[in-house]
């Protein structure tokens, strides 16, 4: 009874159930996105529905690139009549290295941390993200993003039936100094999310989210 009603509770919102740092007890997610400035792979098995755990791979071709553990660890959520809320703490240790303008390459062990907070209704959708890597060794700085999302569901469909958004996602990166703005439209049936945006420069972003 209990893995029912936490399964319910994840897909009471439809895209609650997805984008989560941690899934329904024992569940696996397997995630990819690629644009020209970010691309990674995310595989977290849930061995608990307030934990995840799993290995992220990202890099952003010529400026660094990183393998790490991925710990999600839900500190709050928020259960409402028709909307719900999340807080997450996210981060873990790893390798990676940095590529400097003078085509240095800086490697060693890292930490990775940030968190994650959304809250979504029926019909909206906001998320914001932030996420840092840093060297162990001098505490440099690899990279530094937050994302921010808001979003609005067209049509009300069910769990089993297509839903759609319309989402614009924010990306800031390199310490803020780069903004980009990805108008992205999100599709997901039953246990299966494709993101297809353009961003405003032309370049495409695909994002893709499986759960078993």
């Amino acid at each position: 009874m209990k893995h029912i009603l936490l399964i319910f509770i994840a897909f009471t919102v439809p895209t609650a159930s997805f984008s989560h740092p941690s899934s329904y007890e024992g569940g696996f997610d397997f995630m990819g996105s690629s644009h020209l400035k970010h691309q990674s792979l995310e595989f977290i098995y849930s061995p608990k529905y307030w934990l995840g755990t799993g290995l992220l791979l990202e890099r952003r071709p010529d400026f660094w690139e990183s393998a790490s553990l991925q710990l999600g660890y839900l500190a709050k959520r928020w259960n409402l009549p028709a909307a719900q809320g999340n807080f997450y703490l996210i981060g873990g240790p790893g390798y990676g290295s940095k590529f400097d303008f003078n085509d240095t390459k800086t490697t060693g062990l890292l930490y990775r941390y940030g968190a994650q907070v959304d809250y979504e209704t029926r019909r909206i959708y906001t998320f914001a993200k932030y996420t840092e890597q840093r060297f162990f060794d001098g505490n440099g700085l690899i990279n530094n993003r937050l994302e921010l999302r808001i979003g609005y569901a067209p049509y009300l469909a069910k769990f089993t039936e297509l839903n759609s958004w319309l989402i614009l996602k924010t990306l800031f990166t390199e310490q803020f100094e780069e903004v980009n703005y990805i108008p992205t439209v999100r599709l997901f049936y039953k246990n299966f999310l494709i993101d297809l945006g353009v961003d405003l420069n032309g370049n495409t972003q695909l994002n893709f989210m499986v759960r078993h």
